[in-house]
């Protein structure tokens, strides 16, 4: 069975029935006995068990006194693979934090053991075979961390190796578990912890699934924060590594768990509530259906602005300086909405290891890239009204940005048909409006400054060139050509600025009204 396709509560079932703890609990105890007569044993100690059905891999360390300073530690992580063997979990905006003793030790074996550990392993789930790793306090905290490590080289269609822990620190920080908690990842871990005796740092967070003892009952479940709230370690030396889970897992009662009396009813009415806001946030795929509605109003709202010779980035940047009608203002209320869907949306995506953003990101791709050029020149129209200057490096939202970089590496080339109607098309570079208004501002300067008219000239000069580039490729909307828009407000002041010295392929087009029938099919 793949462990992974199982949720909290049953995983625990599973396993606490099928007898695999007693089994790592006891090969645990067999390795730390062997080491025990060893001289010198002081670093991690690694051993695999071949079993008939599986293979267990257990990893053992000495205890800790988790009262001292040291061992509560944390290690940032972040950087490239040279740096950071979990670089595959770092996202762009996040990095995050691991317990240091435990990452101490993943890494002095790293070169040594857990290269070739990583390589026998891969073979045996390539073999149909199932993979058990285990081990107790800070050794489980390494086998947590080796799992992680060994979780992104195997391949979707193969079984995912169960790592379980007894009574082991917390390994990672509040940005590990967030980057986990909507992981497959995160299904692979259960952790035993003995309630009573499990101290509990909270600069450290949990995930997976952990199954809570208390003297003859357990209960399994996989809410990080009622996790916490279970988990009292009251264990006043705090040293880690004593406890013997062998006589734990003798005491339970597994039928207890099978009902939750045991969970206090303010902690489940928590989790219930939890539940519920978690799945509002990773539903934003669903409700994608009806940010699409906002969307259709916001495409009407363009074609009637059109109508009316307008144009509807003049529209909204009217409406913005004095209301206009009540469809102003809900149009107004519908770009808000769907700004929010797709800055959070995208904060999400952001958040999510390297690896797993692909899937989200495709599922999206298009949505987003209509999105972005239908609803940022509104944006740019508020931040214009607002006294706002270069857009483009001061003021756009970063979700644009990524919006716009995730697109082009999938290296989409866009149908360019000589003979297509662009009277719908959007203009491909979502940023154009700024542009005019940067172009009209240094329409304007020219005007009234005579001491920097050469860089104002070469400026304007670019933007013309910028237009010309896009009309030459059908990347530009008809629409800039309406009668009552912005950009043809600055063709009207260029063209005297320019008047009798500058001529191009632009000024051609436009002086002889070839845009009358740009767009239009052929």
């Amino acid at each position: 069975m793949d462990f992974s396709s199982l949720k909290g509560f049953e995983l625990g079932k599973l396993v606490l029935s099928s007898g695999l703890l007693h089994s790592s609990w006891n090969k645990i105890s067999e390795l730390r006995a062997s080491r025990a007569h060893q001289v010198q044993t002081p670093g991690l100690g690694i051993k695999i068990f071949q079993e008939t059905k599986y293979t267990v891999v257990v990893f053992v360390a000495p205890p800790i006194n988790l009262s001292c300073p040291l061992n509560s530690a944390s290690t940032i992580l972040s950087g490239t693979q040279d740096q950071n063997p979990f670089h595959f979990l770092c996202s762009e905006k996040i990095s995050f934090s691991l317990h240091t003793p435990a990452f101490q030790l993943f890494v002095s074996a790293y070169n040594n053991n857990l290269l070739h550990l990583k390589s026998k392993l891969l073979h045996l789930l390539e073999s149909k075979e199932h993979v058990i790793i285990t081990g107790a306090a800070l050794g489980g905290s390494v086998a947590s961390l080796f799992t992680l490590w060994l979780l992104e080289t195997v391949e979707p269609t193969l079984k995912r190796p169960l790592c379980i822990t007894f009574g082991s620190p917390l390994i990672g920080d509040a940005k590990l578990q967030e980057i986990l908690e909507n992981s497959l990842r995160n299904s692979c871990f259960l952790h035993v912890a003995y309630a009573s005796q499990t101290p509990i740092n909270t600069d450290f967070k949990p995930f997976g699934t952990f199954l809570i003892c208390f003297d003859s009952e357990c209960i399994s479940i996989d809410d990080p924060e009622a996790v916490m709230e279970l988990l009292g370690g009251t264990n006043t030396d705090q040293v880690v590594g004593l406890i013997d889970y062998g006589k734990v897992l003798d005491r339970l009662d597994q039928t207890v768990m099978e009902d939750s009396r045991l969970m206090i009813d303010d902690i489940i009415s928590r989790m219930d509530e939890r539940a519920e806001k978690k799945k509002l946030r990773y539903d934003q795929l669903k409700k994608l259906n009806d940010i699409k509605i906002s969307m259709i109003y916001i495409e009407w709202y363009k074609k009637k602005s059109k109508m009316e010779k307008t144009g509807y980035y003049d529209r909204f940047k009217t409406h913005l300086a004095s209301s206009v009608s009540p469809f102003d203002i809900d149009i107004e209320k519908r770009k808000r909405e769907v700004n929010d869907y797709w800055r959070s949306l995208v904060d999400e995506v952001e958040k999510k290891p390297q690896s797993e953003k692909s899937l989200l990101k495709t599922r999206s791709l298009f949505s987003g890239n209509n999105y972005r050029r239908m609803v940022e020149p509104l944006d740019i129209a508020e931040y214009y009204h607002n006294g706002g200057r270069e857009y483009r490096a001061s003021g756009r939202s970063r979700h644009y940005v990524m919006l716009e970089k995730w697109f082009k590496e999938e290296k989409i080339e866009p149908v360019r048909c000589v003979k297509r109607d662009l009277s719908d098309l959007l203009t491909f570079d979502s940023c154009f409006w700024s542009e005019v208004e940067e172009a009209l501002m240094v329409s304007k300067c020219l005007k009234t400054q005579d001491g920097e008219r050469e860089v104002l000239l070469r400026k304007v000069v670019r933007f013309e060139e910028y237009v010309w580039e896009m009309i030459r490729k059908r990347e530009v909307s008809p629409e800039i050509f309406l009668e009552k828009s912005s950009f043809m407000k600055w063709w009207k002041e260029y063209k005297e600025i320019i008047k009798g010295f500058h001529s191009s392929h632009f000024t051609k087009f436009m002086n002889d009204r070839m845009y009358e029938s740009y767009g239009q099919a052929c």
